[in-house]
């Protein structure tokens, strides 16, 4: 599958990641800071139940009416949660709460029942990761592999994680 008309080129998705200032040695809690200050808001990371995996979701990031809740699946491995959560930092990133009507296909009792401590009426939007069937979801996805990338890259020679990033995006 190959990255839309309308989705960003790959060096538009590079000078995000290099914008993102991915920490170095890597600390998933900085990143998350730092995109939050970019936002100007902050974001809540919070493990759910297997409910919200179970209705074809392994992340979701609500967009609330002052603050984000990213819902990832507990249980999973680290490396796991921190792609889902990429993942979801992506579409902040790319701006998809402003140009997208979000995702119809969670039901708000699945939600209530997954994370009950997460206040869901001051929603505003709900972009679910499930599939990569649309472009949006598709490019939050590259971009997540790409922060993953260079989370890699600050653990060794960074020549050798650019390397990896080029290769990935000659794929797409």
């Amino acid at each position: 599958m190959r990255i839309s008309r309308q989705s960003r080129s790959s060096n538009h998705l590079r000078r995000i990641v290099a914008e993102m200032a991915i920490p170095v040695p890597w600390n998933r809690d900085q990143l998350v800071a730092g995109v939050a200050a970019r936002r100007g808001r902050p974001i809540h990371l919070v493990p759910v139940s297997q409910a919200l995996v179970q209705g074809g979701h392994s992340g979701l990031w609500l967009a609330r009416a002052d603050d984000d809740v990213i819902l990832y699946a507990a249980g999973t491995s680290d490396v796991h949660a921190t792609h889902i959560i990429c993942h979801e930092l992506a579409h902040m990133e790319l701006g998809h709460d402003r140009d997208t009507i979000g995702d119809t296909s969670v039901d708000s009792t699945v939600l209530s029942v997954a994370a009950p401590s997460v206040d869901t009426a001051r929603v505003v939007k709900m972009l679910g990761r499930s599939n990569y069937s649309n472009d949006q979801e598709y490019e939050a996805e590259l971009l997540a592999t790409l922060i993953m990338a260079g989370r890699r890259a600050g653990t060794s020679d960074d020549t050798v994680g650019d390397a990896r990033v080029s290769r990935m995006l000659g794929t797409f």
